[in-house]
């Protein structure tokens, strides 16, 4: 497709999401996401996007994307994306705070089938934390070894971006190791024995001891890998299952702990 037929798609899906039509993501976003084509029974980028969008317009009602700073790259285009709006509603948990938050980040885009794939280039953690301390979905640096105000809960699809920086699962060496998919606590025990408080609770999927997470002020998950080495975990926080390895370093879907139960 000719660049300017590419930066024509994606101004009309920036013309249709500013005016409040939603069907725009099916008409021009491809099914595949840009580095990931979904399986059979797994969902599309459409479907993805759709109940992403659903979520941010509905705490969001003034909501806008811009668009600027095409660079055309060949196969590729990039441009700078900017969203903006007033967080009137509740999202993800947290109730609407009346605040106002703008982030912009750098996006690559590829044609799939006459529609349009893309990616965020960055989404460094402490940008993302930022934006979102800005409207109080995420306490201040230093409250963040107690427990959340709301019980604010992120799409994995999101935190999978923010920690990987893509859609599809990385490897991981380690999940022939899984043994215990489910918790038989919830709280963390140590912690207890302490007299300490926790904000999230994660489980060992190898023995499935219960302990609290790296933000906390003991990180007693982390200490039962450094004496068990037992690198594979979950979190049990809210309806959250999720998966991280620490020797591989990588996030991975909660869905792939359907094959181990």
């Amino acid at each position: 497709m000719p660049i300017e037929e590419h930066k024509a798609l994606i101004q009309r899906f920036v013309a249709g999401f500013n005016q409040g039509d939603l069907s725009i993501i099916d008409e021009t976003i491809s099914r595949a996401f840009f580095n990931y084509r979904p399986a059979p029974g797994e969902e599309t980028a459409p479907d993805v996007l759709n109940q992403l969008a659903g979520d941010l317009v509905a705490a969001f009602p003034d909501m806008k994307i811009a668009v600027d700073d095409f660079n055309d790259r060949g196969e590729t285009l990039s441009f700078a994306l900017t969203l903006s709006g007033t967080q009137k509603n509740e999202l993800w948990g947290s109730p609407g705070s009346g605040k106002h938050a703008t982030w912009t980040s750098t996006v690559t885009s590829r044609i799939r089938n006459g529609n349009f794939a893309f990616c965020w280039e960055d989404l460094p953690l402490p940008d993302v934390m930022a934006t979102l301390r800005s409207i109080d979905m995420v306490p201040p640096p230093e409250d963040m070894d107690k427990p959340t105000k709301y019980p604010v809960s992120i799409p994995e699809f999101l935190l999978k971006l923010i920690f990987t920086g893509q859609v599809a699962d990385l490897s991981c060496g380690h999940l022939d190791l899984i043994k215990v998919t489910e918790p038989t606590t919830d709280v963390c025990n140590d912690c207890l024995a302490a007299g300490d408080i926790w904000p999230a609770l994660r489980m060992c999927l190898i023995c499935g001891y219960v302990g609290c997470c790296d933000t906390s002020k003991n990180k007693h998950m982390k200490q039962h890998y450094e004496e068990t080495g037992h690198p594979v975990f979950r979190s049990i926080r809210l309806q959250e299952s999720w998966v991280w390895c620490y020797e591989d370093d990588v996030f991975l879907s909660g869905k792939i702990l359907e094959q181990y139960k």
